[in-house]
């Protein structure tokens, strides 16, 4: 994704954050901005083909990053959330062939069970997303020669899991855990760059605005 995409991207999301907010405002139900960092370790998944390919976490070191979403509680039990994320990945060395940093930006919806009903100081719940993620290209350096291995993509994206916040007033923190999904990247040395799908552990840590 090139500079003038990632802003267009941004911006629309941007743009849609202000008008839900500006929509549900007015409404007695709770709707909250939510900021967060967090740590991504990819846990299954081959990153190549053939004899000896690595794993993910062989490729890569674990991920960090942070983003951004919306949330609107629209009943005691059920809330819909939309969200969009930055992360790196540092590349690692694997059998003397290095990679570069894997950047990937999750773009999302979903929704959040929450397990106490009512606006409690301690909301536990559980939550599942769906949506797309930009992977970057990534390219692998042998001594003096560098090629791409994969390919820029948008791939699928699925996540589940559950978090625990901590509200007071108008601010709330809050602690999650998710087991997420991406489809496989798209490669482009042939064989030895089809990957497989991943499996990454995002761990967040927040804080929450209520309007």
């Amino acid at each position: 994704m090139n500079g003038k995409s990632m802003s267009c991207l941004v911006l629309c999301f941007i743009v849609f954050i202000l008008a839900q907010s500006a929509y549900y405002a007015s409404a007695e139900d709770d709707l909250s901005l939510r900021l967060w960092g967090q740590v991504s370790p990819f846990i299954s998944g081959d990153a190549g083909s053939g004899s000896g390919a690595p794993d993910y976490d062989d490729a890569f070191d674990c991920g960090i990053g942070g983003g951004v979403e919306i949330s609107w509680r629209f009943s005691n039990r059920f809330s819909f959330l939309s969200g969009i994320g930055y992360e790196n990945y540092d590349g690692d060395s694997h059998q003397g062939i290095s990679f570069d940093d894997l950047e990937i930006v999750p773009v999302y919806a979903g929704g959040k069970f929450h397990i106490t009903p009512g606006n409690t100081r301690w909301d536990p719940y559980l939550r599942m997303d769906i949506g797309a993620t930009h992977l970057s290209s990534v390219d692998v350096s042998y001594h003096s020669l560098k090629e791409e291995y994969w390919d820029s993509s948008w791939v699928f994206l699925f996540d589940v899991g559950g978090g625990l916040e901590y509200r007071w007033k108008q601010w709330g923190t809050f602690l999650e855990i998710r087991a997420r999904y991406l489809d496989n990247p798209d490669s482009s040395m042939g064989h030895p760059s089809e990957a497989d799908s991943s499996w990454t552990l995002p761990i967040s840590f927040g804080f929450s605005y209520y309007f």
